[in-house]
């Protein structure tokens, strides 16, 4: 291998050390970034941020990307010390170039607001006492040396002892300690349905702790990443409550000591202890001096005049808090009964239940109490407590219980009104009802009791009131910002009920594949039209099957995945067919065209759209007419047809706005300046990205909003304007990052650098192209690969860096005849031809010069006269090129 570049410690160190590491990259055979993580153990992140800089990275982790890619450890630890010496090193989260001194616009000032210190805790339990060995626990793990390992500690327990309540009462007693913020998360680990994931929990914590503009990957491994790189020597009180396993939080884990984890758990985490040094605090049920201090303290002098009896109470509720809370709240409703009385009805409840119970449980106790809880309630209000615990969603509103249990709102609230005084639901954010876990169980233990025919008719009233609302928030929600604000707030129970009502998920998916796509929720759309073609498949309901396939294809093609794409549009493809589904055919070969066209097969492309295009006639759709319209005029592009783009366009354009379809609309207009741009008419372009820029943030298509942006960045750099296209490209790629829109990022990362490069900075443009390629590559976008090749390659040039500039046009021309791609390959042959002449060798610069002007000729292109220009200017008498 050859030897790397060496420099004194200048303020060159830092760009020295990233162009040898990308050097060994390329002589490595530019190994996928995927791959590279999977070898080091990191995330996909974490290499990319390794690559693209602007920081150094640890020795730590470039010694084994070197060890991977078998390169000198020794000398590039040299350049890692000389670049850590650097006065150009920065910080994380500093953009690309920072490190050499050249000021950048802000992409939006919002984006450099740091966001505020966030306070998450619940509020502190009244009438605390005891778990005084237990709170020592934790004040001595706070103690320990922040410059250690992770602080955690594990507070285990049954149900209902009271975890959340120590740690809770622990944090706001220190919480002071803790400047840069406390966090909760309650992770539903033993909720009857779906407990929250890593990584929902960790889209969460980044929120709370990072910039609101900064991007959330939506790989679990990159975001527990992003989040340990936030948490990084930051002094957070992070409370991981209602954990199932160790697993389920291990991803959740800072990486150093500088903040305190509490995680409670019924589990004893034992892989929390072994593996994370975690502090083990069990909680047993509550000394019986305790209990009865607790009822003094909550109930007054009625317990503290006799508390033998007091005593009593507390032992039939087995001295767990849960139960002794509930306990106090029924007593307090009995403001004249003596305590006594209630100790004596309880026990005879207890005694019924216990000849119940299976084992020693301590659970019989915490039932009895609950019970009798229940039995004090109307017949209406028991049931509603019923059919609470037998639904799929985590928290319902008033409208949602309404529909559940069949009942107007009045009614329905004051039965919560009742439910809630008996602390046997709780009313949380935005008039929210959910349950203790404990609780839930039992309510759902008791809907067990109900017929079968009742629980099913609740379910199917919750899905179905859910679709109706879901259907009139829909016709609103173009013009309403809460309507789009509740069904994003609903994401998560339209999920749960789609994954245990058939019906509901076929209804769902056809209903919502265009919100969950234009605000980007591509995972949870996924799995949406997955459930959907399931339950189509044992359905009779006709086109069910194709549609959701289709919807599928759509979001498995935004997250980059093109084979599962094409997988679901040829699979509707054959269901409509089976069905004899015009329109869904239509919409398979739409889709099928889509992917085609991303995957660089452009006259394949074009032959399913046009077929598509017949059958949206035949069937006399002209939404889909229209949006054919422009799917064609896109492939013309690729294809270097551009009258015929342009005609496509603009008929697109009028049947979109003949219609009111600004989506449409919209996505034509950006097409159509694509098409302008090719053709040399800026202005006109500009236009276009811009008209298309204000309807997507009307309608909230966010991608719409960057490709937009992306765009203006790219026009923008052809016509010198580089602030305005820095300003652009970067809030772009803040969407894509935040989306998980990779296309995108890889897009604008090379409109970065070629704006680098026209400002005569290549240097500053070799990690993003780098990162740019292998994205593109990763995905199977072809066209976004050979641009960011070309780019990479007029980098290396502007450098002097012949071979390698060689070598990236080279690998952008393969590309580009192997997909047909004139106008790409013609880019590509003028960098290669500027690379020969530049070595002296003007008869190969000639030859690929011709060849060029040929293609730019061919296509009728303004970049034909520069071409001609250029080959005039070597003085040689040059042949046609045949």
């Amino acid at each position: 291998m050859g030897a790397l570049p060496r420099r004194p410690v200048t303020e060159g160190a830092v760009k020295t050390l990233f162009d040898a590491l990308h050097e060994l990259h390329h002589q490595a055979g530019w190994p996928s970034l995927r791959d590279m993580a999977a070898e080091v153990g990191c995330s996909h992140t974490t290499i990319s941020v390794a690559f693209s800089g602007p920081r150094v990275p640890r020795w730590g982790l470039l010694e084994l990307i070197v060890e991977t890619l078998h390169g000198d450890t020794e000398q590039f630890h040299r350049l890692w010390l000389a670049s850590a010496a650097s006065p150009v090193a920065v910080p994380d989260g500093a953009p690309a170039g920072a490190a050499t001194g050249t000021p950048r616009p802000a992409a939006d000032p919002a984006a450099t607001a740091g966001p505020p210190v966030p306070r998450q805790l619940p509020g502190d339990i009244a009438g605390f006492v005891g778990r005084d060995e237990a709170l020592s626990a934790l004040d001595r793990l706070d103690a320990t040396d922040p410059a250690g390992p992770p602080r955690i500690a594990a507070i285990s327990g049954t149900a209902g002892v009271g975890k959340t309540a120590l740690a809770v009462h622990w944090a706001h007693r220190v919480a002071k300690r803790f400047p840069d913020g406390q966090l909760y998360v309650d992770l539903r680990g033993y909720d009857p349905g779906q407990p929250m994931s890593a990584g929902e929990a960790l889209g969460r914590l980044i929120r709370a702790l990072g910039s609101p503009s900064q991007p959330i990957p939506t790989d679990v491994a990159e975001r527990a990443a992003r989040w340990r790189t936030l948490l990084s020597g930051q002094r957070v009180l992070l409370v991981l409550d209602n954990a199932n396993s160790a697993a389920h939080i291990r991803d959740l884990l800072p990486g150093d000591g500088a903040s305190v984890v509490l995680v409670t758990s019924r589990d004893s985490l034992p892989g929390l202890v072994a593996r994370h040094g975690a502090a083990r605090v069990n909680l047993d049920v509550l000394t019986p001096a305790a209990a009865v201090d607790v009822l003094v303290a909550l109930l007054g002098e009625r317990a503290a005049a006799d508390r033998s009896v007091a005593a009593q109470l507390a032992a039939r509720c087995a001295f767990l808090p849960l139960a002794l809370r509930i306990a106090v709240e029924l007593a307090a409703s009995r403001p004249r009964a003596a305590l006594g009385e209630l100790v004596a009805e309880l026990g005879d409840e207890s005694r019924r239940l216990d000849l119940l119970a299976a084992g020693d449980d301590e659970y019989t106790a915490v039932r009895a109490v609950f019970s009798w809880s229940c039995r004090a309630l109307p017949a209406a209000d028991l049931r509603v407590f019923q059919l609470l615990g037998a639904h799929p969603c985590r928290d319902l509103d008033e409208v949602s219980i309404a529909g559940l249990i069949g009942t107007d709102q009045p009614t329905a609230r004051r039965s919560l009104d009742t439910l809630r005084r008996g602390h046997l639901i709780a009313e949380g954010q935005s008039g929210r009802f959910e349950m203790h876990d404990l609780l839930r169980d039992y309510a759902a233990e008791l809907a067990r009791q109900l017929p079968t025919a009742d629980r099913d008719a609740a379910a199917a009233r919750l899905a179905t009131d859910y679709v109706r609302r879901v259907r009139m928030a829909l016709s609103v929600a173009d013009a309403t910002d809460p309507a789009r604000r509740w069904l994003d707030l609903e994401r998560p129970n339209l999920l749960a009920i789609a994954r245990v009502q058939p019906a509901a998920a076929a209804e769902l998916s056809g209903l919502l594949a265009d919100h969950l796509d234009l605000g980007a929720h591509y995972v949870e759309a996924a799995e949406l039209h997955a459930l959907a073609v399931q339950a189509a498949q044992t359905s009779a309901v006709p086109g069910a099957e194709a549609a959701a396939g289709n919807a599928l294809g759509v979001a498995r093609r935004r997250l980059g995945d093109y084979a599962a794409a094409t997988e679901a549009h040829r699979a509707a493809l054959v269901a409509a067919a089976a069905a004899g589904d015009a329109a869904a055919e239509a919409a398979a070969r739409h889709g099928l065209g889509t992917v085609l066209w991303r995957a660089g097969r452009f006259v394949d492309a074009r032959d399913e759209l046009q077929r598509a295009l017949e059958l949206w006639v035949l069937v006399g759709d002209r939404v889909q007419q229209g949006t054919l319209l422009y799917g064609l005029g896109t492939v013309f592009v690729q294809m270097g047809e551009y009258e015929q783009s342009v005609a496509h366009h603009q008929r697109a354009l009028q049947v979109h706005r003949e219609l009111g379809n600004r989506l449409g609309e919209s996505r034509a207009s950006n097409n159509l300046g694509v098409a302008y741009e090719r053709l040399g008419r800026l202005t006109e372009a500009r236009d276009q990205f811009q008209r298309a820029l204000e309807l997507n943030r009307a309608i909230g298509n966010h991608v719409g909003v960057a490709v937009a942006q992306t765009n203006l960045g790219n026009v923008a750099t052809k016509l010198g304007e580089f602030a305005e296209a820095t300003t652009n490209l970067e809030a772009a790629l803040v969407r894509y990052r935040a989306v998980g829109y990779r296309v995108g990022e890889s897009e604008a990362l090379t409109g970065l650098a070629s704006v680098a490069i026209a400002e005569g900075r290549p240097t500053d443009a070799l990690g993003p192209l780098h990162l740019a390629v292998t994205l593109a590559a990763e995905v199977g976008e072809r066209e976004s690969q050979i641009t960011a090749l070309i780019a990479l390659g007029e980098a290396f040039h502007a450098l002097s860096a012949h071979t390698d500039a060689a070598a990236r046009f080279d690998a952008a021309i393969d590309l580009a005849v192997d997909g047909g791609d004139r106008y790409q390959r013609a880019r590509a042959l003028v960098g290669r031809a500027e690379v020969a002449r530049d070595l002296g060798d003007l008869g190969g610069a000639a030859d690929r010069y011709s060849v060029a002007l040929r293609l730019f000729q061919d296509l009728t292109l303004p970049e034909a006269a520069v071409v001609a220009q250029r080959l005039d200017a070597l003085g040689l008498e040059v042949r046609p090129a045949g």
